[in-house]
């Protein structure tokens, strides 16, 4: 295990190494300042870069990054009723963490990141000791997770998305699954978090899908700089990487992977096993491109995992 802290700042992280893949756990103890940075904002990517070297980084200088985001996301019902949300992170490259923090200001979480964006390389975690990298800054980086009341969300790309420029606090948009599994307890509580502020990018923007433990899902989306929302309408609902909003041919990229799983889970009238639910996952990534795939349970507040180049492994963790 490697400890890093920040007297200062009184920030306590422990990291542990799980696999060669390699895959890490991080337990992250103390303030990492969202309530000050939804407050201040940032513009640009030079602004939340500044915002992370006061306060958690000591001024240090950053290099944070971001890439595109190829991925899937579905929800829908095991056998017992029990509600999930399935998610490939397809990427070019990826270092993924497990997170989970302890902070009694904001709900308990479990979430998965990847830590090249934090400047990792894949033989940081044997220098953390003289390079820490920026491995403070990563509660502010999950891609996917599941808080305590079974709300779980997934950022996706959406190139055609036009983010909302109105008269509020800007975010950085890799930022919102971090306040929405901090502060919302339903789909409904998320909408309103996310109504709430404007958004940047770097790479190409995203739309995100949130659900909870009441069956509730929905895909947040931003069209002409206008927040809109798009429902279930079934037992299950699916996206990749088009825009779903007044798209009823499903055009875009990712056009293959939603029809392939609409197919599916058709047939099975949205009820499908944890363990279907990866392979179905599984089958559905961009080749080349597939990280890790999960599946939450809402319900029991659980995830299995697992990840390329160790596919055989499936990991099981419970809040």
């Amino acid at each position: 295990m490697k400890v890093i802290y920040n007297e200062d700042k009184k920030i306590r992280v422990e990291i542990e190494k799980i696999s060669d893949r390699p895959y890490y756990s991080m337990q992250y103890f103390g303030d990492y300042c969202l309530e000050k940075y939804l407050k201040e904002g940032s513009c640009n990517i030079e602004e939340f870069s500044s915002f992370v070297e006061k306060n958690l980084i000591s001024n240090e200088k950053i290099n944070i990054t971001n890439k595109v985001h190829g991925c899937s996301a579905f929800t829908a019902f095991n056998m017992e009723g029990d509600i999930l949300f399935a998610r490939n992170m397809d990427c070019e490259c990826a270092i993924p963490m497990r997170i989970q923090l302890n902070n009694n200001d904001s709900y308990k979480s479990l979430a998965f990141l990847t830590m090249d964006e934090l400047d990792w390389e894949e033989d940081s975690y044997d220098t953390l000791d003289i390079d820490a990298k920026l491995t403070l800054a990563a509660p502010y980086s999950p891609k996917d997770g599941i808080n305590e009341y079974g709300l779980a969300v997934a950022c996706l790309t959406d190139a055609k998305a036009i983010y909302p420029q109105h008269n509020k606090i800007t975010l950085f948009d890799e930022t919102l699954p971090r306040l929405i599994l901090d502060k919302a307890k339903t789909v409904n509580e998320a909408i309103q978090l996310v109504d709430n502020y404007n958004l940047f990018y770097i790479v190409a923007p995203l739309h995100f899908m949130v659900a909870d433990a009441n069956g509730d899902s929905a895909v947040i989306e931003f069209v002409d700089g206008k927040m809109v929302i798009t429902k279930k309408s079934k037992d299950y609902q699916i996206v990749t990487n088009f825009t779903l909003h007044n798209n009823p041919n499903r055009e875009g990229f990712g056009k293959d992977r939603y029809e392939n799983m609409e197919s599916e889970l058709e047939k099975r009238h949205g009820i499908i096993s944890e363990n279907d639910a990866l392979e179905l996952l599984k089958k559905n990534v961009i080749p080349g491109d597939e990280q890790w795939s999960a599946v939450y349970n809402l319900t029991k507040r659980s995830v299995l995992i697992t990840f390329s180049r160790e596919y055989n492994n499936v990991y099981k963790y419970e809040l």
